[in-house]
């Protein structure tokens, strides 16, 4: 074979070679492209699957939810309060609340040690309530203060001054079971005395000395109501005097049951006392004598009687036609009730403050 021949069949045989090559790595079908696709085509169809919902998944986390709501939720721990646990109510307790005092106390037990002192706006957490005082709890340390300066989320603080037992008015304090003895003999005498409702004979319960707003109208209200169904007198009015003139209860001219300053001889006598009088040049200090009664209702029925008749005629005789509460408190103080310029507005302020027209229905 020549060398030309050899040649170009060498050629030939090359060709041939090559354009295999190319052949089978451009072939999809090639065994080795066959895999990377079929394992392409898998990779595809798993992440296709995982958009499509599985109804035992589904269910599953159903149960995990349900068993998450389920769960109980952790209970705070209620703060113990020790030795005093048994005395305070804790009832609709805790809440927040605030200093409603320029300086209030913060004592060890009702009436107790001064322990510190917090000024107004300080919060506090109010844990209960013993008597008149508050059991509170502030940074770190548990204590009492006073209720009437101190403001819950439930019911504002009145900051009426209270009645101090000896020596505790300038930051003195009774031994704790006296304390304690005060604080649970007020609770008892406002709770029998309200429990009693319009009864008049649960009246003598309650031996005088401030209270809450609440107490005293929850003590008084229905009385005043009942005197109002018979003599006519609106009950808001009776309230109102009664408060302005005690005090809350505050002063009722020592042991004399006299709700309403009014003067001259009672059924139990004359208790004299010192009084505030204006007569157009400010207010002077004089020793006047005061209607003694020897129970409270029978203070009510008296008011009821002077206020409807009299130098009070003519104020009764413009309520009998207008019905209205406010123009009969000046009236009365018109026609001389009390002295003092401002009696009638403030009246009237007080009725509006704490709603006492509800009483007159």
């Amino acid at each position: 074979m020549s060398k030309k021949v050899f040649g170009l069949l060498s050629i030939l045989l090359l060709a041939v070679f090559f354009s295999s090559a190319v052949y089978a790595e451009a072939n999809p079908l090639s065994p080795d492209l066959e895999v990377v696709i079929a394992d392409s085509d898998k990779k595809v169809e798993d992440k296709t699957s995982d958009l499509v919902d599985n109804p035992e998944e589904k269910k599953d986390e159903k149960e995990k939810d349900k068993e998450k709501k389920e769960e109980p939720k952790e209970e705070k721990k209620e703060v113990d309060l020790g030795e005093y646990a048994k005395y305070v109510d804790r009832k609709g307790f805790p809440q927040e609340g605030s200093v409603s005092a320029g300086v209030l106390r913060f004592r060890e037990w009702p009436w107790g040690k001064v322990n510190t002192t917090y000024r107004r706006g300080g919060g506090v957490t109010v844990l209960g309530v013993l008597g008149e005082f508050y059991c509170i709890q502030v940074d770190g340390k548990i204590g009492f203060m006073h209720r009437n300066y101190v403001s819950t989320s439930r019911e504002k603080a009145t900051e009426a001054e209270p009645v101090y037992p000896p020596g505790c008015r300038e930051g003195g304090h009774l031994e704790k079971d006296k304390g304690i003895k005060e604080a649970i003999n007020f609770a008892k005498r406002v709770s029998e005395a309200v429990a009693g409702g319009s009864d008049p004979a649960a009246l003598a319960g309650y031996k005088g000395g401030k209270l809450p707003p609440k107490e005293f109208l929850a003590l008084f209200g229905p009385v005043a109501r009942d005197s109002m169904k018979q003599t006519g007198v609106p009950a808001s009015v009776t309230l109102a005097q009664a408060i302005l003139e005690t005090g809350w209860g505050a002063s009722s001219i020592g042991d004399a049951k006299n709700l309403f300053g009014i003067k001259g001889k009672g059924p139990a006598g004359t208790a004299r006392t010192k009084t505030q009088e204006h007569y157009g040049n400010g207010f002077v200090t004089i020793t006047d004598g005061f209607r003694k009664y020897h129970t409270w209702q029978q203070s009510i029925d008296d008011h009821a009687k002077l206020v409807s008749g009299g130098r009070y005629k003519s104020a009764w005789d413009n309520f009998q036609r207008t019905k209205n509460a406010d123009e009969f408190a000046r009236g009365i103080h018109k026609a001389g009730y009390a002295t003092d310029p401002g009696y009638a507005n403030k009246l009237i302020n007080l009725m509006k403050t704490h709603n006492l027209y509800q009483w007159d229905k």
